[in-house]
């Protein structure tokens, strides 16, 4: 079968025919791709071949151009997990070398894959992560009664606070959540996301019915709030944020059980709630009393001249950086520095 290098967003039905593929999630649809286009000006590269209107094997990549950390091709930059989806091994494995032979030619540092561990026959990845996944079938009872007690309490604690959620499709209250996604980044001590990065997110993915923002609120102040994407019958919880001012109302709790009980009576089969750092222990607990299941994210990068694989771990912005200086230079940092980063 021939290679097609796709753009998806030049692509009439791409969405329909990706999610008839078992193995695809948000992350390969169109939405995705037009988020990471708009914002950062990224070329989609989407190898992809085809039996007849059917995907068979699929490595989607960003092409990065960068003054400051040079050019490669990056299968999904700013994304938790975007597995290779291939029928078979000689499908993933000749596709694959197709990938490399094309960044040879444009000049590629490496090519990063955020997923394929089962692709790579215990190669040792360059940096792993903690994924949590909740099966979302019972319905709300058996969901409530699969929690750990701390996390029931936690819930409990905020709906008697008087802390309500709102699960909405409307930018302003996107707005009002990157205000608090604002001030969480902050206090971790790295800069927030471009203010332009999540209007494509309301433009391409919430005005298309493929996510939301939940939104907590108490005595009329958003306290907490998350965003959330789907594709299919599977969900995933892609950014949190919270006023610590806050905390022992444990809003974050009660946005994260409402947007359960959402997906759950709309029919979806699960929730990711994303990646987290293996040393995060507070937040791999968090995501543990919600009844998921954990498992192990990979991430590779090779060279394409070589072929070979780098097992040191990728640059990363340190901690701290951003604890000290005003509000408005932490988002001007942000604005000029993400797009190099992906």
């Amino acid at each position: 079968m021939p290679t097609e290098i796709i753009d998806p967003l030049a692509c009439p039905g791409w969405n329909e025919t990706i999610s008839s593929n078992p193995e695809h999630s948000f992350f390969h649809s169109s939405n995705w791709a037009a988020v990471l286009k708009d914002s950062y000006s990224y070329k989609p590269l989407y190898f992809t071949r085809r039996e007849g209107v059917e995907v068979s094997a699929l490595i989607p990549v960003m092409e990065v151009k960068s003054f400051l950390t040079g050019t490669r091709g990056v299968s999904l930059p700013f994304t938790d997990i975007c597995e290779p989806i291939a029928s078979d091994e000689d499908g993933f494995s000749s596709l694959f070398d197709e990938v490399l032979q094309y960044g040879r030619g444009a000049g590629w540092k490496y090519l990063e894959l955020r997923g394929g561990a089962q692709r790579f026959n215990g190669a040792v990845p360059y940096r792993t992560w903690v994924r949590h996944v909740l099966a979302l079938r019972g319905g709300e009872s058996e969901l409530f009664r699969r929690l750990n007690s701390a996390t029931r309490r936690n819930i409990r604690t905020a709906q008697k606070s008087g802390v309500r959620v709102t699960i909405s499709g409307i930018e302003t209250d996107l707005d009002e959540y990157y205000r608090l996604h604002c001030l969480t980044r902050k206090r971790h001590g790295v800069p927030p996301q471009p203010r332009g990065f999540f209007k494509a997110i309301f433009r391409n993915v919430i005005s298309k019915g493929k996510g939301f923002t939940a939104l907590a609120t108490y005595q009329g102040r958003p306290v907490s709030g998350a965003v959330y994407f789907h594709s299919g019958k599977k969900a995933i919880y892609k950014f949190g944020a919270s006023d610590l001012g806050y905390q022992r109302l444990r809003p974050a709790n009660l946005v994260m059980w409402e947007a359960i009980r959402h997906f759950s009576k709309n029919g979806f089969d699960e929730l990711c709630l994303g990646r987290t750092e293996p040393e995060n222990a507070g937040l791999i607990r968090f995501k543990e009393g919600w009844g998921t299941h954990e498992s192990e994210i990979s991430y590779y990068r090779l060279d394409p001249l070589s072929g070979k694989m780098s097992d040191r771990s990728g640059h990363k912005l340190p901690y701290g950086l951003m604890r000290k200086v005003p509000f408005f230079v932490s988002r001007i940092v942000g604005s000029l520095l993400y797009r190099h980063m992906g």
